[in-house]
């Protein structure tokens, strides 16, 4: 019998539908990706750690990100949202 896959909830990024496509423009510099709620920085850059990242979306975004666990990317555009409204 075949085991089915399944993903990681996209709930939480999936809330802010324009935010997560920019920050996938513009932050990660990529076309498209599959971010999920369980998604971090660390997924997206070989570096062995996202400083570039963290700089980039507090240049881009007014936002200091720095101190979120595990650079969870769900928790990050809440942050940025929390910010612009």
């Amino acid at each position: 019998m075949e085991q089915q896959r399944q993903f990681a909830s996209q709930v939480r990024v999936d809330a802010y539908p324009k935010l997560k496509e920019d920050f996938i423009l513009r932050v990660l510099e990529l076309p498209w990706a599959f971010i999920s709620d369980e998604s971090s920085l660390l997924d997206f850059t070989a570096a062995p750690d996202p400083t570039m990242l963290l700089e980039r979306i507090k240049q881009m975004y007014g936002v200091d990100v720095s101190q979120i666990a595990n650079t969870n990317i769900a928790d990050i555009l809440e942050r940025i949202a929390a910010r612009n409204s």
